[in-house]
Protein backbone atom coordinates (compact mmCIF):
# COMPACT_ATOMS: atom_id res chain seq x y z
CA UNK A 1 0.00 0.00 0.00
CA UNK A 2 1.69 3.42 -0.84
CA UNK A 3 -0.20 6.07 0.14
CA UNK A 4 0.60 9.33 2.37
CA UNK A 5 -1.26 9.61 5.84
CA UNK A 6 -3.17 12.98 6.47
CA UNK A 7 -2.35 14.50 9.87
CA UNK A 8 -5.50 13.91 12.28
CA UNK A 9 -8.02 16.24 12.44
CA UNK A 10 -10.15 17.97 15.47
CA UNK A 11 -13.22 18.48 13.59
CA UNK A 12 -14.80 20.14 16.29
CA UNK A 13 -11.94 23.41 17.00
CA UNK A 14 -13.36 26.36 18.58
CA UNK A 15 -11.58 28.67 17.79
CA UNK A 16 -9.31 26.97 15.25
CA UNK A 17 -6.71 25.25 17.18
CA UNK A 18 -8.60 24.90 20.52
CA UNK A 19 -10.74 22.35 22.20
CA UNK A 20 -12.48 24.19 25.62
CA UNK A 21 -15.96 23.88 27.73
CA UNK A 22 -17.65 25.26 24.32
CA UNK A 23 -17.33 21.42 22.83
CA UNK A 24 -18.39 19.49 25.90
CA UNK A 25 -15.07 17.65 26.27
CA UNK A 26 -17.07 14.85 29.19
CA UNK A 27 -18.90 13.67 26.05
CA UNK A 28 -15.65 13.01 24.51
CA UNK A 29 -13.14 15.08 21.77
CA UNK A 30 -13.69 13.55 18.43
CA UNK A 31 -10.22 12.74 16.59
CA UNK A 32 -10.75 12.08 12.44
CA UNK A 33 -8.77 11.26 9.58
CA UNK A 34 -9.93 12.16 6.20
CA UNK A 35 -8.77 11.20 2.26
CA UNK A 36 -7.02 8.24 3.13
CA UNK A 37 -8.00 5.04 0.78
CA UNK A 38 -9.20 2.87 4.22
CA UNK A 39 -9.96 -0.36 2.92
CA UNK A 40 -12.26 -3.32 5.19
CA UNK A 41 -10.10 -4.83 7.56
CA UNK A 42 -7.39 -1.82 8.06
CA UNK A 43 -6.61 -1.32 11.72
CA UNK A 44 -6.11 2.26 12.48
CA UNK A 45 -4.59 3.08 16.11
CA UNK A 46 -4.74 6.24 17.67
CA UNK A 47 -2.24 7.39 20.34
CA UNK A 48 -3.41 10.05 21.85
CA UNK A 49 -1.33 11.90 24.91
CA UNK A 50 -3.04 14.43 27.14
CA UNK A 51 -0.44 17.48 28.48
CA UNK A 52 -0.91 19.58 31.72
CA UNK A 53 1.10 22.29 29.92
CA UNK A 54 0.51 24.19 26.72
CA UNK A 55 3.62 23.52 24.82
CA UNK A 56 3.58 19.79 25.69
CA UNK A 57 6.03 18.86 28.32
CA UNK A 58 4.32 17.03 31.32
CA UNK A 59 2.12 14.48 30.56
CA UNK A 60 -1.18 14.09 32.34
CA UNK A 61 -2.73 10.62 30.54
CA UNK A 62 -2.35 8.58 27.69
CA UNK A 63 -4.73 6.44 26.02
CA UNK A 64 -5.21 4.28 22.74
CA UNK A 65 -7.73 4.07 20.59
CA UNK A 66 -7.83 1.14 18.20
CA UNK A 67 -10.83 1.19 15.35
CA UNK A 68 -11.14 -1.69 12.86
CA UNK A 69 -12.13 -0.68 9.54
CA UNK A 70 -15.88 -2.21 8.47
CA UNK A 71 -16.20 -1.36 4.93
CA UNK A 72 -14.31 0.71 2.58
CA UNK A 73 -14.32 4.06 3.58
CA UNK A 74 -12.12 7.32 3.60
CA UNK A 75 -12.84 8.60 6.97
CA UNK A 76 -12.28 6.89 10.19
CA UNK A 77 -13.13 8.23 13.32
CA UNK A 78 -12.33 7.97 17.11
CA UNK A 79 -13.49 9.49 20.57
CA UNK A 80 -10.89 10.60 23.32
CA UNK A 81 -12.73 9.51 26.37
CA UNK A 82 -13.44 11.89 29.37
CA UNK A 83 -12.59 9.72 32.20
CA UNK A 84 -8.99 9.11 32.97
CA UNK A 85 -7.73 11.13 30.32
CA UNK A 86 -9.31 14.66 29.52
CA UNK A 87 -10.66 14.92 32.75
CA UNK A 88 -7.10 14.58 34.12
CA UNK A 89 -5.81 18.42 33.21
CA UNK A 90 -7.67 21.43 33.59
CA UNK A 91 -5.77 23.32 31.06
CA UNK A 92 -3.10 22.14 28.45
CA UNK A 93 -2.76 20.58 24.98
CA UNK A 94 -3.41 17.18 23.17
CA UNK A 95 -2.11 15.45 20.99
CA UNK A 96 -2.44 12.62 18.77
CA UNK A 97 -1.12 10.39 15.78
CA UNK A 98 -2.50 7.10 14.19
CA UNK A 99 -1.45 3.69 13.02
CA UNK A 100 -2.25 2.10 9.93
CA UNK A 101 -2.24 -1.26 9.38
CA UNK A 102 -3.20 -2.28 6.68
CA UNK A 103 -5.63 -5.80 6.24
CA UNK A 104 -3.71 -7.13 3.25
CA UNK A 105 -0.51 -7.57 5.11
CA UNK A 106 1.66 -4.34 4.05
CA UNK A 107 3.90 -2.46 5.82
CA UNK A 108 1.66 -0.01 8.89
CA UNK A 109 2.45 3.72 8.05
CA UNK A 110 2.42 6.29 11.43
CA UNK A 111 0.92 9.77 10.86
CA UNK A 112 2.63 12.70 11.58
CA UNK A 113 1.44 14.11 15.01
CA UNK A 114 -1.45 16.57 15.57
CA UNK A 115 -1.63 18.84 18.43
CA UNK A 116 -4.71 21.53 19.90
CA UNK A 117 -4.64 23.64 22.65
CA UNK A 118 -6.95 22.13 25.70
CA UNK A 119 -8.76 24.20 28.25
CA UNK A 120 -11.64 23.98 30.43
CA UNK A 121 -10.53 27.05 32.48
CA UNK A 122 -13.64 29.34 32.63
CA UNK A 123 -13.72 33.67 32.97
CA UNK A 124 -13.08 33.64 36.69
CA UNK A 125 -10.94 31.14 37.28
CA UNK A 126 -13.40 28.05 37.62
CA UNK A 127 -13.09 25.05 35.86
CA UNK A 128 -15.69 22.98 33.57
CA UNK A 129 -16.50 19.74 33.57
CA UNK A 130 -20.40 17.23 33.77
CA UNK A 131 -21.75 19.08 36.35
CA UNK A 132 -21.14 22.52 35.38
Amino acid sequence: MSIALDFPEFPFEEPPGSISSLQRPWNGVLVRVDHIPFTTGDKVTFDVTVYSHAAGQTVAAKTQGVVRVTADTTSVSYTIPWEGVLDAVADGSITVFYTLTPADGSTSLTSQEAMVQYSRQQPGGTVCGPES
